[in-house]
């Protein structure tokens, strides 16, 4: 047993070995072509973990088994557990994650995703331009205000709100997955008229601005009021924007359970199909069936269907 020590030391070193930081991105020499993101997705990934072509893992160098065990970030507060002695038991807080996050709840970090949210609950949008490598102060707001469950609790029925942290590509310990790149982030936020760490956006559902904070001057009292008034502008706002819709055909339409509405204008009928199209206030068409309306609006739509006239009976003999 003593002889296979070397071997053991030799396989940890190779392991510990293969193990690369990556501290910055690599631009292809003059004539070479840059890689795709697919191609790039494919050779990123942890060996430790074997999670190869996982965009959320990081890969680390180490020299020693210890630092090999300091590998660990310790986040057991984002874990869920289960019942060892029951585990056909329901997993507690899991039917609300998921919940939450069907609803949007808490910081989004797909910007994409937070627009469909905010056009779909007819909600505004919050947009926080954040960094959590060089900006003490955004995240000091984050643990003062933005993070807290008064926040959330409040944003659940004001707001859809999406966090962008142009830092997380280079901060390891970051809890948001790094969805896009820094410098569109910062593109994004000139667009915007933004140019400070932290920095706030509101945004209605239609995409009119109308609220813009720029910079946090640590008095959390009026930051607080600032960004509530740009909330409530964009709901005033969104309100008014509608009233010019329903005067062009749009209405609200509910779902067979009353669990879901949409406001939109109907487009067409299929009697044959019994589909409707409806345009959304955002410009989308969907498809749907009579049936999957309330009772009231399916015998709106059936009455808009003509009536097949029966055919004449042939003459008896």
């Amino acid at each position: 047993m003593m002889h296979s020590c070397p071997v053991l030391v030799l396989v940890f070193s190779l392991l510990v070995s293969s193990c690369v930081l990556h501290t910055r991105e690599e631009k292809p020499a003059m004539g070479e072509r840059s890689a795709t993101a697919e191609e790039v997705a494919s050779n990123i990934g942890n060996p430790l973990l074997a999670n190869k072509g996982d965009m959320n893992a990081v890969n680390v160098s180490v020299a020693s088994e210890e630092e090999l065990k300091k590998i660990d970030n310790g986040s057991e507060e984002e874990l869920v557990w289960t019942d060892p002695d029951n585990p056909d038991a329901e997993i507690p807080g899991l039917t609300a994650i998921f919940e939450n996050k069907r609803l949007g709840r808490g910081w989004q970090v797909d910007m994409a995703r937070a627009i469909q949210l905010a056009r779909k609950q007819e909600l505004p949008l919050i947009v926080w331009f954040h960094d959590s490598v060089i900006s003490p102060r955004s995240g000091q707001l984050g643990k003062e205000y933005l993070e807290t469950k008064e926040f959330e609790d409040w944003a659940s029925t004001h707001a859809i709100c999406v966090r962008l942290d142009s830092g997380a590509s280079l901060n390891e310990s970051g809890r948001d997955r790094v969805k896009y790149r820094a410098d569109n982030i910062n593109a994004l936020q000139r667009r915007y008229g933004l140019s400070k760490k932290p920095a706030f956006a509101v945004i209605t559902p239609n995409g009119k601005i109308t609220a813009r904070i720029d910079g946090f001057d640590g008095i959390l009292s009026g930051f607080i009021q600032e960004l509530k008034a740009g909330v409530a502008l964009a709901r005033k706002k969104y309100d008014e924007h509608k009233d010019e819709l329903v005067a062009r055909g749009y209405r609200d339409w509910k779902s067979a359970r009353g669990n879901v509405s949409v406001f939109a204008k109907l487009m067409r009928v299929d009697p044959e199909k019994e589909v409707v199209f409806l345009r959304e206030s955002g410009g989308r068409v969907t498809r749907t069936k009579i049936s999957h309306f309330c009772k009231e609006d399916a015998d709106y739509l059936r009455s808009l269907v003509p009536s097949k006239a029966p055919a004449d009976k042939p003459d008896l003999p």
